[in-house]
């Protein structure tokens, strides 16, 4: 016999279930809760279980269908999901020391590089020899030269004034295309029709869960798309810029949906 007195909420359930050989077929029939949902609770996957609450009343129905006491899955839920919230925070945490450190790195490499280049520099022009008047006579241009030089000056400036031109030209393509880009946002209405949860990702963003009752209305915007989790694939209405977009799925069926 398995002891349970060290497994998390979903191990635990599994364990009571398997040992008086209870099939799920038949907690899904005691406690109308979808088998896909049941296998999220058995799993612990906390990325897909929707929002606290909905969870908690999953394991006080499954608790019941397999005849144990509710409050301890609750309690094991719990500890399992202080730890899950901790782990994340320790990695998001370390991805924000990541990208403190590799600047603050670059910064110094290059400060190092400066500093040397600036010091050999300063010994190469401290040991040259001094120059004497003829070498300074012979850099003395002739009035050829110097018109020459001024005939060059006059089509450096003309040469400038064209890049200056393009790069005018090169700004306002750029303007116009953002504002192009600009009028390509994603605008996604969210309906409820029934009573359901939802987690949106915007843009591969942190997600955010809502719980909806018939009638709500969620307005979202992204650059990039959403990645919707319905726990009711029959709850809700999409409106993705002025256009419906169809929901595949039974009443009370969890379902995915990627946007565009």
């Amino acid at each position: 016999m398995i002891n349970k007195n060290f497994l998390s909420f979903g191990q635990y359930l599994r364990a009571i279930r398997t040992e008086k050989g209870i099939s799920l077929d038949e907690i899904s029939e005691k406690t109308k809760i979808r088998i896909d949902n049941l296998l999220l609770v058995e799993n612990e996957d906390h990325d897909r279980l929707p929002s606290e609450v909905f969870v908690k009343g999953f394991l006080r129905a499954y608790a019941e269908a397999v005849g144990v006491d509710g409050v301890e899955a609750i309690r094991r839920y719990a500890s399992s999901l202080n730890a899950y919230h901790a782990n994340a925070r320790a990695e998001a945490d370390f991805a924000e020391l990541s990208t403190r450190f590799w600047p603050h790195l670059l910064l110094s490499l290059g400060a190092m590089i400066c500093i040397i280049a600036l010091s050999v520099f300063a010994m190469s022009v401290f040991h040259s020899p001094l120059q004497t008047d003829s070498r300074v006579n012979t850099n003395v241009q002739t009035d050829s030269q110097v018109n020459t030089n001024a005939g060059e000056d006059n089509k450096t400036g003309k040469d400038i004034d064209d890049i200056a031109s393009r790069v005018d030209h090169g700004s306002e393509s750029g303007s116009d295309l953002a504002g192009k880009q600009s009028e390509k946002s994603l605008l996604l209405s969210v309906i409820a029709i029934e009573t359901t949860w939802i987690k949106v990702i915007i843009d591969g963003q942190k997600p955010k869960e809502y719980s909806l009752k018939q009638g709500d209305r969620l307005e979202l915007e992204a650059s990039a798309g959403f990645n919707l989790l319905v726990g009711n694939a029959t709850g809700v209405q999409l409106i993705l810029n002025d256009k419906p977009i169809e929901v595949q799925g039974k009443s009370g069926q969890v379902v995915n949906i990627q946007i565009p």
